[in-house]
């Protein structure tokens, strides 16, 4: 299992709390996902319903969650900068870093962990989706923008 500095323990030993509902030192199991990500993990829309389908209705104290969090750390980041990066270059046929911006749209909706309509209209608004005159995307500060926005 992974480790974890005992200064981020102690610093998500103080952060746990503010997720406790009940006012029992615990957390509900369907919050999981918000707690791992607000403790500096990006794990997928899959693996959140993975972990809290399977502690629907517990309550989970603070070492539950501590064992949860280093196994999702031990699975490791879920995407890079040079994963994405390298997954939209190859839609960049001329090497200019443009690729078109409703190629990139079918890709968020279509491909990997797939995105709403909504959600891609709400990303592609964005800084980093912002459509050139000709109807391309710079995928570089798309990438930077939209890891920035997961944060």
């Amino acid at each position: 299992m992974a480790e974890i500095e005992q200064s981020m323990i102690d610093e998500m030993k103080d952060g746990f709390p503010l997720f406790d509902n009940k006012g029992d030192g615990k957390i509900d199991g369907a919050q999981l996902g918000d707690v791992l990500r607000s403790f500096g993990l990006n794990p997928s829309n899959a693996e959140v319903e993975k972990i809290a389908k399977a502690n629907e209705g517990k309550r989970l104290s603070f070492d539950d969650y501590l064992a949860i969090h280093k196994q999702v750390l031990a699975q490791g980041e879920v995407g890079s900068y040079e994963d994405f990066f390298e997954g939209l270059k190859l839609f960049d046929k001329e090497g200019t870093g443009l690729i078109s911006g409703a190629e990139l749209r079918h890709v968020l909706a279509t491909l990997g962990e797939k995105l709403t309509e909504a959600q891609v209209d709400e990303l592609m608004a964005g800084g980093g989706g912002q459509e050139d005159a000709e109807g391309n995307v710079n995928y570089d500060k798309f990438i930077c923008y939209a890891l920035a926005e997961a944060l």
